[in-house]
């Protein structure tokens, strides 16, 4: 298995732009590592799917990925072990200025992860990307996470996934809710209350609960 040209043209430019920059503190990985790491989680829907690069190694078992294909082209994916992973970049560059700031401050860089995910470009392209992920028995986890990534825009997608039988699904829709509250998002934030596991309705009566906080408060 080799890394495809769409891949290995995303690592090209990704050599080129850190060559000059001075990162010996950080877990970067080298050229050949980065294949190597790529190639050997590639069993991860996430990166087989997304063209996904990996570009640091921790020792965690947690990696930055940097994904290089639609609709996410661009962006970096924390892939952690414990199931939380998440896009934590939009682009290459705020996640080298990330791993700088860990470098001089003497952190990790899942220090300055921000709380809410860049939201994708590719509103409609994510939508669809997640439905084919939900539709496939071996994917449907991964769909988990890249909702954080939605604008909560799209009702009839949000339905879908407030009412989707695996409850982590709806469960990281009212998460996502809670960090986002807008009365737009009442009914939503009221389907994931509903549903029938009690860690999705627990999640969803959080997000109900936002939701009326963010109203009371004059929308603020």
């Amino acid at each position: 298995m080799n890394l495809s040209s769409t891949e290995r043209q995303a690592l090209d430019a990704y050599l080129a732009r850190i060559q000059d920059h001075d990162l010996p503190g950080t877990a970067l990985l080298p050229d050949a590592e980065i294949v190597r790491w790529s190639l050997a989680l590639r069993f991860h829907p996430m990166l087989r799917r997304l063209g996904g690069l990996v570009l640091d190694d921790a020792r965690t078992s947690n990696h930055h990925v940097l994904l290089t294909e639609p609709p996410l082209a661009g962006a970096v994916l924390y892939l952690a072990h414990d199931g939380d992973s998440r896009v934590v970049f939009a682009d290459i560059e705020a996640f080298l200025d990330a791993a700088r700031r860990a470098d001089a401050e003497d952190r990790d860089v899942e220090d300055l992860h921000p709380s809410v995910s860049p939201l994708a470009g590719d509103q409609a392209g994510l939508g669809t990307f997640i439905r084919s992920l939900l539709a496939s028995p071996d994917d449907e986890d991964a769909a988990i996470a890249f909702i954080p990534s939605l604008d909560l825009r799209d009702t009839a997608l949000l339905r879908e996934l407030a009412s989707h039988e695996n409850f982590f699904v709806a469960e990281a829709l009212a998460v996502e809710i809670a960090k986002r509250p807008a009365e737009a998002l009442r009914g939503i934030a009221g389907m994931c209350a509903a549903h029938s596991h009690p860690q999705a309705a627990n999640a969803g009566q959080r997000a109900v609960a936002a939701v009326e906080r963010w109203t009371r408060n004059g929308q603020r």
